[in-house]
């Protein structure tokens, strides 16, 4: 098996698609399923399950990926190496998270002050609700993650179980972001009840639509709607709430009631009413790891940042 396909294997399973990965590869999809066949005949297994909805991976397929996904890593490390001039910065930083705006502006202030000295920062955004799966294969230094509290009983078990540390920060109330085209965006309350969303279009992730979240929404009491728009980025989110009437579940501390602008998004957040399930945001890494200098900065900034905006911190 080559570097290059190795870089294949791992991008068709990020994307869940052949046409997309080659895409995203500059590759040709003939060149790519090629590479795909090639390495299933050399290991004599499985890696995919391929269906009319895309490549799934095969359990084979979750442990081969998990294997050589720190390699792939390791091996563009190396290369930096080998290009590495007197002026490149050695300093790294990796954060997956669910996707959270305020990170954004963790990354800002980050850059300012390591403008003269360098760093690579890396942030991706992961919904499958298998975020913490990088953190554990290397891919990434730390996670930040949303856990709902009906939910983190298990997920503390599965952290535990993986030999991750989980680092709560703060605790906030559950309810949706409506964008200027929703009616409930004018109201004059500032908390509904989940009943008053019927008949509006839920925009979530693929993990409240069919994975390990979905049933969330009955949880909450919320009507199950036959229009969804099922999307993979906070971009694509926001986009979504800005043209149509939808909503996306979220939670925040409602301390400051009001409207929120970020660049072209305009959106409202609104408070359930006496709902039991909140939620928390906190941070993830390896039991046994010693963080980089930049990763405890990461984790201070984002601790002033939710303490800023107005969140509960939690001792």
């Amino acid at each position: 098996m080559t570097n290059n396909q190795i870089r294949y294997m791992i991008e068709v399973a990020k994307t869940g698609s052949v046409n997309q990965a080659a895409r995203n590869l500059f590759i040709s999809q003939s060149s790519l399923s090629n590479a795909i066949q090639s390495v299933e005949t050399e290991f004599g297994r499985k890696i995919f399950s391929r269906s009319k909805k895309g490549m799934t991976l095969t359990p084979f397929g979750r442990q081969f990926i998990a294997y050589i996904t720190p390699i792939e890593r390791q091996l563009r490390q190396l290369y930096a190496m080998r290009n590495t001039t007197a002026s490149t910065p050695q300093n790294t930083l990796s954060v997956i998270s669910n996707g959270f705006y305020y990170l954004s502006d963790i990354a800002e202030a980050m850059g300012r002050r390591h403008r003269e000295g360098g760093l690579h920062l890396s942030l991706r955004e992961e919904y499958s609700g298998n975020v913490t799966d990088a953190v554990v294969s290397g891919d990434a230094d730390i996670a930040v993650v949303r856990i709902w509290s009906c939910y983190r009983d298990q997920l503390l078990e599965r952290f535990l179980s993986a030999n991750l540390l989980y680092h709560p920060i703060c605790e906030m109330q559950l309810g949706v972001d409506v964008g200027p085209k929703n009616p409930l965006y004018n109201s004059q309350e500032e908390d509904i009840l989940p009943e008053q969303l019927a008949g509006y279009p839920q925009i979530m992730d693929e993990s409240l639509d069919c994975g390990p979240y979905a049933d969330i929404f009955p949880r909450i009491g919320l009507p199950v709607e036959k229009m969804r728009y099922i999307v993979n980025s906070r971009a694509a989110t926001y986009e979504i709430l800005n043209k149509t009437d939808g909503y996306v579940l979220n939670s925040r501390r409602v301390q400051k009631p009001g409207k929120v602008n970020l660049g072209a998004y305009e959106w409202r957040f609104l408070l359930f009413r006496n709902c039991e399930i909140s939620s928390e945001i906190g941070w993830v890494s390896k039991e046994n790891s010693v963080l980089s200098a930049e990763a405890r900065e990461f984790v201070r900034l984002l601790q002033d940042q939710l303490l800023y905006i107005g969140f509960e911190y939690i001792n």
